[in-house]
């Protein structure tokens, strides 16, 4: 019995692919594929690398090659830059390494990076809403103009979209299990880390914030203690420390040459978010324009947004529910 279970017969194998459901899934994954390679792999040699951003993170990563140092960025031939999370430069480094440094090897790993959040989001909308409901997540997704657009710049944005959606994936999977698995504990506290790599320490803060404020909002803080935290935080730091760790060993403050720690926290991050960050090489805009934006990215599918809005049920029941599909909307509410 449990070798006919790992080895279907011919027959068990033609009632599974005559299954309806078996049948949509594999034509759900094919249309994302498909799309993904019309829109993002089609889109990988044009344009040409651009001023700014684009220039300045794929010499860092160049340079990374070059020096055969992966852990100290640099810039400009040697000129430390050390506010950056090294994830998506590795990356990049990686695609050079492996097929030369050109334009496409450049946006590479952002290109593997959307497939990979298609096949995220597809998964959070199967656990939530079944696989229809998976399906088009990953098809607006997939076929929004704001992700198209954060591929043609070299930056890490669409990674940390990647390394949250799959926090929240592994943090909802763990109602469905009593008590959660080590796989979905640790795999919470690898994707917070990776995410941390990627972008800082918002990599932690925003799936803390979210997870923090839903757990309050439906009462259920004890869940905390499901996660097994004292493993997990383990986890987190054997992913996340090592590199911060050899960056500041590596990079020390010398006299009036400030190192790693100053750079890198301190006005990355927090002098950054004041808006005073040394030097000002940017400026912000309004919080009405930022949000006029994310239609803008969201595009076609943002004429479906106030038809989706008026649809919205918050109950009291649902709020307090912690199984079954009733949760996912808060959960994606709050985030």
């Amino acid at each position: 019995m449990a070798l006919s279970l790992a080895f279907p017969t011919p027959i068990q194998r033609l009632s599974q692919a005559s299954n309806p459901q078996s049948r949509m899934k594999t034509s759900s994954v094919a249309i994302l594929l498909f799309l993904w390679g019309a829109i993002y792999v089609s889109g990988m040699f044009t344009p040409p690398l651009l001023d700014d951003a684009d220039s300045v993170h794929a010499e860092a990563a160049r340079e990374m090659l070059e020096q055969h140092d992966w852990v100290t960025l640099r810039i400009n031939h040697g000129v430390r830059y050390l506010e950056k999370a090294p994830l998506m430069y590795w990356a990049v480094a990686t695609s050079y390494r492996l097929f030369g440094v050109k334009d496409w090897s450049s946006r590479l790993p952002l290109v593997l990076g959307i497939l990979a959040l298609v096949g995220t989001l597809y998964g959070f909308g199967t656990q939530a809403y079944g696989e229809r409901g998976g399906f088009y997540s990953a098809l607006v997704f997939a076929t929004s103009l704001g992700p198209y657009l954060f591929t043609r710049f070299l930056i890490p944005d669409i990674l940390v979209a990647l390394w949250l959606s799959l926090s929240l994936l592994f943090f909802l999977r763990s109602f469905a299990e009593n008590p959660p698995s080590r796989f979905t504990c640790w795999g919470l506290s690898t994707t917070c880390a990776l995410n941390v790599l990627t972008k800082g320490l918002i990599g932690l803060l925003f799936p803390c914030a979210v997870i923090l404020l839903y757990l309050l909002l439906t009462g259920n803080l004890r869940h905390l203690l499901r996660l097994r935290v004292l493993s997990s935080t383990f986890v987190f730091l054997l992913v996340a420390a090592p590199w911060h760790i050899l960056a500041a060993v590596r990079n020390p403050a010398q006299g009036p040459v400030r190192g790693f720690l100053w750079f890198y926290f301190v006005n990355e991050h927090f002098l950054r978010y004041l808006n005073r960050r040394v030097p000002r090489d940017y400026d912000t805009v309004p919080l009405l324009v930022y949000w006029a934006l994310v239609l803008v990215w969201l595009v076609p599918w943002s004429v479906f947004l106030p038809a989706a809005l008026r649809g919205v049920r918050l109950r009291r029941q649902e709020l307090a529910s912690l199984q079954g599909r009733r949760n996912a909307p808060l959960l994606m509410a709050v985030w």
